[in-house]
């Protein structure tokens, strides 16, 4: 699975909800420049030796960010105040992009517990 392929699963968006994603795209990249771009359980995801730090992904009604671990929207519950939440995911409106800075959290908490592991 390769970049190509995360570039055909974005191309099935519509430009306002495509162009949303596709700056988080780049935000991630910019942050995780080590990084491969693979699709990891059926989403677009940025991996480091096969570990998968943070995925996005666009829905009918909002997109998401998927941290890949459940103890992150706790640990950043205050900075994640105002989006919906599941167990695994935080949903974002899908046509604006999601806060870099607040990217640079959620990747920065991922990196510290993998190393932990």
């Amino acid at each position: 699975m390769s970049k190509a392929e995360v570039t055909a699963h974005l191309k099935k968006f519509d430009k306002p909800q495509w162009d949303a994603l596709q700056a988080v795209r780049v935000a991630i990249a910019e942050i995780l420049p080590e990084a491969d771009e693979v699709i990891k359980y059926g989403i677009p995801t940025f991996s480091i030796d096969g570990k998968g730090v943070i995925g996005f992904d666009g829905y009918k009604n909002h997109n998401s960010i998927f941290p890949y671990s459940g103890s992150i929207n706790e640990i950043l519950r205050d900075d994640l105040a105002k989006y919906v939440q599941t167990k695994g995911s935080i949903h974002f409106d899908k046509e604006k992009s999601f806060p870099k800075a607040l990217l640079k959290k959620i990747i920065k908490e991922r990196l510290r517990q993998i190393a932990e592991r």
